[in-house]
């Protein structure tokens, strides 16, 4: 088996090789910190990456502007780590990756000719709630592993959308100035667990924030701060997003899958998914038989 074209210490399960030209699409795990001989390099990559946690909830250590970082990821979330950013990611548990490498020249071209105003320059994103995100990589890197012969159009398509999805971000962060009275990342860390953990049960906004161990109000405030969405908004993107993926790698019945997600019932999925996604969950599963 090849190994990883995007990050050489990383085991390789599955990817694109070089095939794209631009861009690399990968599935590989990451070895604990200490557990391996073949130690991440000092600096940064030469490409852009985006990573998409594809495992169990476990925790990264990394380094930002001089500072220490430690959070908990869940599964889907992700974060971009620009080419030359030296961030030292150190997973504490073995972990499974989805990652997406962006040649930098091609992706400031693409930056140009969507009417960037300004020399396009990739924000590090780190501890990235994304759903669309992580669907689109999941997407790419499921592609490779089909038996059937890749689809190269519908492939390029999705690496284009990925690549505008990150400019995007990128710009409306840029134009975005610091939010401030956010969660710490201890009480972040805490909300989540407990969102993971209840996702399928009926949430209230008074149990996320005695999770977080503040007053509702306040709670609230700093979720929309650390976020960028309400606790609702959230909560919703994850429960469409784990009803996707139940849709497209499981057997269930859409009713078991509504209930297990947390909707009400099959039409409360089917409703919601349609109206966030534009697509019901019957024609979701007949596409994947279709494929």
């Amino acid at each position: 088996m090849a190994g990883s074209l995007i990050k050489p210490h990383l085991v390789h399960l599955s990817g694109s090789g070089a095939e794209l030209g631009h861009a690399v699409v990968e599935r590989d795990v990451e070895r604990a910190a200490g557990k391996t001989a073949t130690a991440p390099p000092p600096v940064g990559p030469a490409s852009h990456v985006l990573v998409v946690h594809a495992g169990t909830s476990t925790h990264l250590r990394w380094s930002a502007d001089g500072r220490a970082c430690r959070e908990r990821f869940h599964r889907g979330q992700s974060l971009i780590n620009p080419a030359g950013w030296a961030a030292r990611p150190r997973w504490e548990e073995d972990v499974e990756l989805m990652l997406v490498a962006l040649d930098p020249t091609w992706l400031e071209r693409l930056a140009e000719e969507g009417g960037a105003h300004r020399a396009f320059e990739l924000v590090p994103r780190f501890h990235l709630s994304d759903p669309l995100l992580a669907m689109m990589v999941e997407r790419l890197v499921t592609e490779y592993e089909r038996p059937e012969p890749v689809d190269a159009l519908y492939v390029q398509a999705l690496v284009q959308a990925v690549a505008a999805h990150v400019v995007r971000m990128s710009s409306e962060r840029s134009a975005t100035p610091p939010r401030v009275g956010g969660l710490s990342p201890r009480r972040m860390a805490h909300v989540e667990d407990y969102i993971n953990a209840h996702l399928r049960d009926r949430l209230r906004l008074e149990d996320l924030a005695d999770a977080a161990g503040l007053s509702s109000s306040h709670f609230t405030r700093a979720f929309r701060a650390s976020t960028g969405q309400s606790p609702h908004q959230y909560v919703l993107r994850l429960r469409l997003d784990r009803a996707r993926r139940a849709l497209q790698a499981t057997g269930d019945s859409i009713a078991h899958i509504a209930e297990a997600t947390g909707f009400a019932d099959q039409s409360h999925l089917t409703r919601t998914m349609r109206r966030h996604l534009g697509i019901t969950p019957s024609a979701l599963r007949a596409a994947r038989s279709n494929r």
